[in-house]
């Protein structure tokens, strides 16, 4: 005969294995999930703007990170910066990990927003100043002949920002936009010292004009009261010619007297002679008769 009671005591023990395994496995599938989670979950911080974001997430590296932090714009420039137009500007980002890299727990990366501006700046070339020498006008007198103006050259430069702060200023060209034209001024001087020394080297070297260069028989003279023929005051750089092989005006550098001027005529100056003047009568004396070297200039 069956015993009913046993039968109900024994489904009892059943439904309570039962509800024990159930909990256990329950009880596993949690604890295999928090472990899942703990070791997939990386908390990460993401400083940018000056700004650090920091939170948990599943993604396996950087560039998703990236991409989760909401930065949108091109990482790294793959631009051409000579096609970049000037008052243009590129922005661009880096980041302080390669984005392939894989993410760890507690990692901090660094964003960095670039910017990258082509400018101009216009740098002004002062005009020159040319002296030169005119025996026609008296000593210590001054002309401008030629107004001077300054030119123009500008610059182009790229200028590189990361965070708002300047990192370099590169120059990537020059272009004239306007040559100076020099001041010129004509002066009533004549110097005679190291100038002349100086003058009288380089025409050794044929270098001081590119005119004729013809042998003279030089004497000297020195004050006499008069005027030239030309009517200005003879002093030194005056020099009498025969104006039929030497025109009036002509500019010339005698060999061991410096620059010249025709200025001058006399009635023993025929052909090839000339007369070069002297302040004083030593100097002319000292000087003699010789035969010199004569560079026509102009």
């Amino acid at each position: 005969m069956y015993d009913t009671g046993s039968g109900a005591a024994g489904l009892r023990i059943n439904q309570g294995l039962t509800t024990l395994v159930a909990y256990i496995l329950y009880g596993f599938l949690i604890l295999t999930v928090g472990i899942f989670v703990s070791c997939a979950v990386k908390k990460v911080s993401v400083r940018i703007d000056n700004k650090t974001i920091t939170y948990h997430t599943f993604a396996p590296t950087v560039g998703e990170v990236i991409r989760e932090a909401g930065i949108r714009g091109e990482i790294g420039f793959r631009g051409d910066l000579d096609a970049l137009e000037e008052g243009k500007t590129v922005e661009y980002y880096s980041v302080s990990r390669h984005l392939s890299s894989k993410v760890r727990d507690g990692m901090v990366i660094w964003v960095y927003k670039h910017r990258l501006t082509k400018t101009a700046e216009n740098e002004v070339i002062p005009a020159p100043v040319e002296k030169k020498w005119d025996l026609y006008l008296d000593p210590g007198q001054r002309r401008i002949t030629q107004e001077g103006k300054n030119g123009i050259m500008k610059h182009t430069y790229i200028e590189h920002y990361r965070d708002g702060e300047l990192l370099s200023r590169e120059k990537t060209g020059s272009k004239l936009i306007m040559a100076p034209t020099p001041q010129v001024i004509t002066v009533g001087s004549y110097n005679t010292g190291a100038q002349a020394a100086s003058c009288q080297a380089t025409s050794r070297h044929g270098i001081t004009g590119a005119g004729q260069q013809l042998k003279f028989t030089s004497t000297a003279y020195t004050h006499t009261g008069y005027r030239t023929a030309t009517g200005i005051k003879p002093r030194r750089g005056v020099v009498a010619v025969d104006p039929k092989v030497i025109p009036l005006g002509t500019k010339m550098y005698i060999e061991g007297y410096g620059y010249g001027i025709a200025a001058d005529t006399g009635g023993a100056i025929k052909g090839r002679k000339i007369d070069v003047f002297f302040e004083t009568r030593a100097e002319a004396l000292k000087w003699g008769r010789r035969s010199v070297s004569v560079r026509i200039l102009s």
